[in-house]
């Protein structure tokens, strides 16, 4: 990857000369275009082989500076795949002066033939202090036009962070992780407002950390003789590593994989019963035929480089079978399988861990701008669960930020 940078210091009076950087970015292009003096031959085909390209704006929010370096190795991954303009806005707002700089940059990866550099370009704004705040009006005369804006916050949508709520106005789609919840009960709840009414279009990269689990769990009722149990459901065991950020409350994996799995099957919760406490949580809910069904979430010990991760999901049903998925952390795989009462124990199958960087996770998200109904049915039946344990447990001590 291949990369070129200049610096421009901006007045805070002014605010960012969209213009001027436009300028900056143009003689860059220009400059690695043209053939090196004296090149000929393919030398000079080479060094005027570029090619800029603009498929997509994406807005970045990172808070600190490792966040910010982080994004920066991040990005090469994405310009690899989807050529971009990025606009990083690396913010320090516990700064004592407000601060704004400007540094433009481009990023090129050679093409599959090798002849050819496909290059993106990135705009990085850093802000500090009492500029944050307005940050949001130097990023909007920097997008491209007549391409989708996708923003990528790196850090946790604070409740009414007027920045996060600007910035997402402008965006076709924004990109989180719910894995960085530091208050994942709380962080749900608000999440599930966020997208009531559709108006928000949302990406979790910790959902897509689930696609191996909920296909393999979908894949029970692919197996006919499995489905006249899996139909008459009583509970549903997951466990999971705490969370190292809020290692008494439940792992945001764990809410979804249940809130994907109520959505799905048509669960709600019923009347009483639902409790959260330290490491375990307990819903009872009831399916669409009246049948109560018990949820169970519980935390496992600790263990390094699984922070926040589902280790089990087990169902259970009225005719005594079981239906597991468990993790087998040191080989990197998931192992699935069934214990039928009739039949004894059948094993299913065992896949290969889904290892992904996270700049492929936030790669893969840019191809996608619909709704995501699956993803915003788990999280609206989690918070729905989340909230009925929190009413059962009121007048307990809560952490509230």
């Amino acid at each position: 990857m291949e990369t070129q940078a200049t610096t421009t210091q901006v007045s805070l009076a002014k605010g960012i000369d969209a213009a001027r950087l436009e300028r900056e970015l143009n003689a860059m292009w220009a400059e690695m275009s043209a053939p090196e003096d004296g090149a000929e031959g393919e030398g000079a085909a080479r060094a005027a082989g570029v090619v800029r390209a603009c498929v997509l704006n994406l807005v970045v929010y990172a808070e600190g500076t490792e966040a910010r370096a982080e994004v920066d190795d991040l990005l090469g991954a994405v310009v690899e795949r989807h050529p971009c303009r990025a606009v990083v806005l690396a913010a320090e707002r516990g700064a004592s002066e407000p601060r704004l700089e400007a540094f433009v940059s481009t990023r090129c990866q050679l093409s599959a033939r090798g002849r050819k550099r496909i290059c993106g370009e990135q705009i990085t704004i850093e802000a500090g202090g009492s500029a944050v705040e307005t940050a949001s009006t130097a990023v909007a005369p920097l997008l491209v036009p007549d391409v989708p804006v996708f923003l990528w916050w790196k850090d946790i949508p604070h409740y009414e962070d007027k920045l996060f709520t600007r910035l997402a106005g402008m965006a076709d789609r924004v990109v989180i992780d719910s894995a960085s919840f530091d208050e994942p009960h709380e962080d749900l709840l608000r999440l599930a407002r966020l997208l009531q009414g559709g108006r928000l279009r949302l990406s979790d990269l910790n959902w897509g950390r689930l696609t191996s689990w909920r296909a393999l769990v979908a894949g029970f009722w692919d197996v006919a003789d499995y489905r006249a149990s899996l139909q008459q459901i009583k509970k549903v065991v997951i466990e999971y590593d705490p969370p190292d950020r809020a290692r008494a409350q439940v792992a945001p994996k764990a809410m979804l994989a249940l809130g994907w799995l109520a959505s799905c099957l048509g669960w709600e919760v019923a009347e009483g019963g639902s409790a959260l406490s330290e490491g375990l949580a307990r819903f009872h809910l009831r399916d669409g035929g009246g049948r109560e069904v018990e949820a169970v979430l519980a935390a496992t010990g600790d263990a390094a480089g699984r922070d926040g991760w589902l280790t089990s999901l087990a169902i259970s049903t009225a005719a005594g079978d079981e239906f597991y998925v468990e993790l087998l952390l040191e080989e990197r795989k998931l192992r699935t399988g069934a214990r039928l009462k009739d039949v004894g124990h059948t094993v299913g199958r065992v896949l290969g861990y889904e290892a992904r960087t996270e700049g492929e996770r936030l790669s893969g998200e840019l191809d996608i701008l619909s709704r995501d109904e699956v993803y915003e049915g788990a999280v609206a039946s989690a918070a729905r669960m989340l909230g009925a344990g929190a009413r059962i447990n009121e007048g307990k001590p809560t952490h509230n930020r």
